[in-house]
């Protein structure tokens, strides 16, 4: 019976100081087309262009409509980026890009399953704007698409 209690507070002992270490945050990059002319936005100025609001709606230089860009299913890259930039729960954020393409026939957001893809998408299209873990951004894709905003909870 000690030896069985003795080992029990020999892991507990190991494992408290484990508990402590916290895990390194996530960070999104919002990323956009190299050709793009925008340097840096803003949280707010990258949830008014990902949503297509207003004056938001089209890129200027590139005289072109926006293409979000989003994720396919769950992933913790969308929730972040739904509570922290879009600031709408996916169920209202589909009714609203609904709305808009029976309004006025806007497309919704193009749905990808990996942040390999989307990258991949954003490079190939001068109008994208998307979100990926930072974590997922190779030094070869800096060349293509460029990281305007920086999302860390």
């Amino acid at each position: 019976m000690n030896k069985i209690l003795f080992f029990i507070a020999f892991a507990i002992s190991i494992a408290a100081p484990l508990q402590s270490i916290e895990k390194p945050g996530v960070e999104l990059a919002i990323i956009v087309n190299k050709d793009n002319t925008l340097d840096k936005l803003s949280i707010t100025e990258a949830r008014l262009y990902w949503m297509r609001r207003g004056a938001q709606k089209n890129w200027a230089s590139l005289k072109t409509i926006v293409l979000p860009v989003d994720r396919k299913g769950a992933s913790m890259e969308k929730a972040m980026f739904y509570k922290l930039v879009v600031k709408l729960s996916e169920s209202e954020t589909d009714s609203y890009f609904a709305a808009k393409q029976y309004q006025s026939a806007e497309n919704p957001p193009v749905k990808f399953a990996s942040d390999r893809e989307i990258i991949q998408y954003v490079a190939d299209n001068k109008a994208a704007i998307g979100y990926v873990n930072i974590a997922s951004l190779k030094e070869e894709d800096r060349s293509q698409v460029k990281v305007v905003c920086v999302v860390a909870e």
